[in-house]
Formats: C-alpha cells, sequence, structure tokens
C-alpha cells in the first residue's frame, strides 16, 4: 500500500526535478541551438500535479480506475520527462568516461 503523505513528497520532489531540468535544458537548448525539446518537461510537470489532483477525489465520487489511472499517468510522465533529459544531458556520459 502507497501512503498518501510519501506519494505527495514524490509527486512534490519529481515535478520540483522536472522544473529545474527544465530551466537548465532551455539554457543548454539555446546555447546548443537545439529544439526546444524542454517545453515537454513542463507538460509531463503538469501531468502529475493532474494525477496528485485526481487522487485528492473521495473514492465515493470516484470509479474504482481512478488509482491505477493516476499511477499509469505518473509512470508515464516520469518516462517522458527521463528520455527528455537524457536528450540534452547525455553528453555528460561521455565526458564522465573520459576520465
Amino acid at each position: 500500500m502507497i501512503y498518501e503523505q510519501s506519494l505527495f513528497f514524490f509527486d512534490a520532489s519529481a515535478v520540483t526535478m522536472m522544473l529545474v531540468f527544465a530551466y537548465l535544458s532551455k539554457r543548454l537548448g539555446e546555447a546548443l541551438a537545439l529544439r526546444p525539446y524542454y517545453v515537454i518537461l513542463f507538460a509531463t510537470s503538469a501531468a502529475i500535479v493532474v494525477a496528485l489532483g485526481l487522487e485528492t477525489i473521495p473514492p465515493s465520487l470516484s470509479y474504482g480506475a481512478v488509482s491505477i489511472i493516476t499511477y499509469t499517468l505518473r509512470c508515464a510522465a516520469t518516462a517522458i520527462a527521463f528520455f527528455v533529459v537524457l536528450r540534452y544531458w547525455k553528453w555528460l556520459f561521455a565526458e564522465f568516461s573520459k576520465k
């Protein structure tokens, strides 16, 4: 069972990380003249906020599938954000392996 308090802190930390990576990726993208994929990070952080909002609906008013939908939304948003961040920051792995 996932406790609501820990889920809230996971959502808050995920949204914070996505917004920080969006800001840094925007700056890096402007410097390297890359396409603005960082906008997807704003969308994924909004998707996690929507999932958090859906969790606040009382079980008596919602369908039984709301928890499955919110977990799937969180998982998809995190996976998409991972690949977007990797698109901007994959050069770090090459720099790290040179040492």
